[in-house]
């Protein structure tokens, strides 16, 4: 069995997330149809981490393990013929068999994109915002988020683990006319966490609520009525980190 590394953009508009789910379109569930087409065989495809519905990834990584052996290059083109339009696989690598694209990653980089104003292009690919936006609250807010933290606060209930720990090394707002870009990278992200986060913290900079409320759901971590999350069509999976070499 050959194990295949394989590096995945896709739009998420038309998705109901990631995962396979009966009866609904998925981008795994779309992967995996592509590879019993190719090579005749059901193989699972192993996401770094499940996007939801609507979310988009410019640098989603997976793996699946399969007979086909015609080469790295020649597994991207078959698969990208018979997959749609919406999905498309950037690289492909041949990895140990012992790569697990979930359990192996050692970082994942988000990005949460904001038009202020409406927009039909823009659309499906941000969140439409046009109401006030306090650019240098949102940069104090982003900057408490570095270093380890539980963020038990800012994911849904149904996700909380046993440990909510999640170490952020990057935590950034930037922006450009009306376009607001959130980037954050951690070694882990608990479900929902991103777009929780990015609600938050917009909601504080529009002045709905003070900046200390920010700070209590850090340091007091519990799930509330304070928090707010953004829709899923600004967020994108952008980069999966990995030490191959170890």
């Amino acid at each position: 069995m050959y194990n295949y590394k394989i590096t995945i953009e896709y739009d998420g508009s038309a998705f109901n997330g990631w995962q396979v789910q009966p009866g609904l379109r998925t981008v795994q569930g779309e992967i995996e149809k592509a590879v019993i087409e190719v090579s005749g065989r059901k193989s699972n495809v192993i996401c770094a981490g499940r996007t939801d519905s609507g979310v988009h990834a410019f640098g989603q990584v997976a793996n699946f393990k399969s007979r086909i052996d015609w080469g790295e290059e020649s597994v991207r083109k078959a698969l990208n013929r018979v997959l749609p339009d919406d999905i498309v696989l950037l690289d492909c690598e041949e990895v140990d068999s012992g790569f697990n694209a979930r359990f192996d990653a050692i970082a994942r980089y988000y990005e949460y994109r904001i038009f202020n104003a409406r927009s039909s292009i823009r659309r499906n690919f941000c969140w439409q915002y046009p109401a006030k936006i306090n650019f240098a609250c949102l940069k104090r807010l982003s900057a408490k988020l570095l270093g380890e933290h539980d963020f038990k606060s800012f994911c849904v209930r149904k996700s909380q683990k046993k440990s909510n720990l999640c170490t952020v090394t990057k935590s950034h707002w930037t922006k450009r006319g009306k376009e607001y870009n959130f980037q954050i990278i951690a070694n882990r992200f608990l479900h929902g966490m991103v777009r929780s986060l990015v609600g938050t913290m917009i909601k504080i900079s529009a002045g709905f609520q003070d900046e200390e409320v920010f700070e209590e759901l850090l340091e007091r971590p519990k799930r509330s009525e304070k928090v707010f999350t953004a829709p899923p069509n600004g967020l994108y999976l952008m980069k999966v980190e990995y030490d191959l070499e170890k």
